[in-house]
């Protein structure tokens, strides 16, 4: 009797292999914890509608009339706080905690307001949550924001001790911003064909792709901290626990110059897939994408990852888009400038349904969280 044959097992992808299941994570929240989430959207009397769980929004918005609606977000760091424990740099990722909330709320079209941190540890050291703090202060700076308070909850019993000796932690915010009453929320439905996509310089990394970024270059590469970019004159270290950019005070300056954006994104973990996050059934052609900083070869090098996995993983040099009508093109990157952005103009809104991303320059069309050669 022949044997029955076996459907062989999908090759699991880079990411997956480094310890990221971006996939069945998707599926988890949409199958499972969504359903449950959308049975609490109003639970007080003195909210009228919450808007977080449809497309468009980066940020939950809450309406509380006669105010202004309300904006909230959580986010934290990830595993690049594994290199910063490695390094013995924590100031770093205090930056990154609030630059991850504060550019999800001014996708929205919020002004950000104050965030509340959550630290988790297995014990205290004072000089590493002095840097921390330190870190949480720059960040509030560079946003505009108070830090009012927050939580340090000792778990040593739950967290994995660290090699190094140093502490184990983790670092979450949220935030909470408002949507100023002269503004229509931002959703990105506004978005149509023809209009510009503007993106504004990441700083490297940012805070996403880290378990990949780490797998490829220390289990794959055999590199070290210590080892240097190769074109850039700095070492992995300084590369990739560079802070995330905060962009509050360009999409203000937006809003200051009577611009109107159609939408905004923060290219965050999903890299440039994530601007699909728009409303909009609309498609995008980014075919004017500057090079990506050095350290995006060397990671794609090091650890033999494709162009496809990089471009869904790391926002490979833009850290954020706007996408304005044809005729504000001028202006807005007029006020971008002048806010101190290098910021160009990076691709086009095509007529086409199905929310896709295609990139000419790399030869890879997107849709969802995963990109593929295009034919």
């Amino acid at each position: 009797m022949n044997a029955t044959p076996q459907t062989p097992e999908p090759t699991p992808s880079a990411y997956a292999e480094a310890g990221v299941d971006e996939e069945r994570e998707q599926v988890a929240f949409s199958r499972v914890m969504r359903p449950w989430l959308a049975r609490t959207k109003v639970r007080s009397k003195m909210v009228t509608s919450i808007t977080g769980l449809a497309s468009g929004y980066f940020a939950t918005i809450m309406h509380l009339p006669p105010g202004p609606a309300i904006a909230l977000t959580t986010d934290g760091v990830g595993t690049k706080i594994m290199l910063a424990e490695e390094a013995g740099r924590w100031e770093p990722i205090g930056i990154d905690c609030v630059a991850n909330n504060v550019n999800d709320l001014i996708c929205v079209g919020a002004v950000p307001l104050a965030l509340l941190d959550y630290i988790a540890t297995d014990r205290i050291d004072e000089g590493v949550l002095d840097e921390v703090a330190r870190g949480l202060f720059l960040g509030a700076e560079l946003a505009g924001i108070a830090i009012p308070g927050g939580e340090i909850a000792q778990i040593g019993e739950m967290l994995a001790k660290s090699e190094t000796g140093a502490p184990t932690l983790d670092l979450v915010g949220t935030a909470i911003g408002a949507v100023p009453q002269e503004r229509t929320p931002l959703d990105g439905s506004d978005v149509r064909p023809g209009d510009v996509v503007i993106g504004l310089p990441s700083s490297g990394l940012h805070s996403n792709g880290y378990s990949l970024a780490r797998h490829a270059l220390f289990k794959k590469g055999g590199l070290t901290l210590n080892t240097p970019v190769p074109g850039s004159g700095r070492r992995l270290a300084d590369a990739l626990l560079q802070p995330t950019r905060v962009y509050v005070n360009a999409a203000e300056a937006l809003w200051a110059a009577g611009i109107t954006p159609r939408g905004m994104a923060h290219i965050s973990g999903g890299g440039l897939l994530n601007i699909t996050r728009l409303a909009a059934n609309v498609s995008y052609e980014l075919d004017a994408l500057p090079d990506a900083p050095e350290i995006f070869a060397h990671i794609a090098s090091a650890g033999d990852v494709d162009a496809a996995t990089m471009y869904a993983t790391f926002n490979m040099g833009i850290g954020f888009c706007i996408v304005v009508g044809e005729a504000d093109q001028q202006r807005a990157l007029d006020a971008l400038k002048g806010a101190g952005e290098d910021a160009t103009r990076i691709g086009t809104v095509m007529d086409r349904p199905g929310r896709t991303v295609t990139i000419p320059a790399v030869g890879l069309a997107g849709k969802g969280d995963t990109f593929e050669q295009a034919s």
